[in-house]
């Protein structure tokens, strides 16, 4: 039998409300995510979770209702806000009604590398800077089985309410180190012996003919910029998407879905450059 829910105090609902800051986020170690699947995946996973909070129209319908169980099975604080309250926390033009708060989880670089499997894909985003393209790019990675992320420290922030509702989840499937120094990461992956292959709109490369190495990272540069010159500097390859049409350039959430599963789906048609041109 489900427990009563209880109104959120004032005092709570305010400091709720920061975490709609990143200064505060960071400071915290905390973020807010919104939506019953994205609720509901972080209820699945590991990752702790400090209260949740539902509209008084969600916990009339069934996906309310579900968050509200597996919540009070998990001891997780319930709360419930109003309609006001949920459209000052709401970054949706239609909500769910359906919010938690949720604690960072501290990936330490130590534990990321050495949780890797021997044969394993890493992705690097390198100065990403739309949290939709961002989120997208994570669920990718998700989709495809990447097995870890790295996110340069001038790129988006992961724990962002765009990233979070873009990457439907997926931030709790991944391991993810963010807002480190993507050119020493790289620098210390390729001593553990990874490859590493930018991707570029240029067109003086493809799809390889030959499966990529057992360790292999791939970089994906700014939406405006492409990938910065340090990078381009150590990479080991190169790779780009053909182009067929008049298009002026690929979303770059497109071309980390293209390469992707080229590299998951075998007899991909092309050649790759490698080494790379200094």
């Amino acid at each position: 039998m489900m427990k009563q829910v209880a109104r959120m105090s004032r005092s709570t609902f305010k400091s709720v409300l920061k975490l709609t800051q990143k200064k505060f986020r960071k400071a915290e170690r905390k973020f807010l995510i919104e939506g019953s699947r994205l609720v509901e995946e972080a209820l699945k996973s590991d990752w702790a979770i400090e209260m949740l909070m539902i509209a008084k129209p969600a916990l009339e319908g069934m996906e309310g209702v579900n968050a509200l169980k597996s919540a009070q099975q998990k001891n997780i604080p319930v709360y419930e806000i109003s309609e006001e309250e949920l459209r000052k926390l709401s970054e949706t033009v239609t909500s769910q009604g359906v919010l938690a708060v949720v604690s960072m989880k501290e990936q330490e670089p130590e534990a990321f590398w050495s949780s890797l499997p021997r044969q394993s894909v890493i992705v690097g985003f390198d100065g990403i800077s739309d949290p939709g393209n961002a989120g997208t790019m994570l669920r990718t990675c998700d989709w495809f089985g990447v097995n870890g992320v790295l996110i340069d420290r001038n790129g988006v922030e992961l724990y962002s309410p765009k990233v979070t509702r873009s990457a439907m989840g997926s931030i709790f499937h991944l391991p993810v180190l963010t807002e480190i120094d993507l050119l020493q990461s790289l620098r210390f992956a390729k001593n553990l012996g990874y490859q590493v292959f930018i991707t570029t709109s240029s067109g003086e490369a493809g799809f390889p003919s030959t499966p990529f190495p057992e360790k292999s990272m791939f970089i994906f540069g700014n939406e405006a910029h492409g990938v910065s010159p340090g990078i381009m500097r150590e990479a080991d390859g190169r790779v780009s998407i053909p182009k067929f049409g008049k298009a002026e350039s690929l979303n770059v959430a497109i071309a980390c879905g293209v390469i992707l599963g080229s590299l998951r789906i075998p007899n991909t048609i092309g050649k790759a450059e490698r080494p790379l041109s200094r």
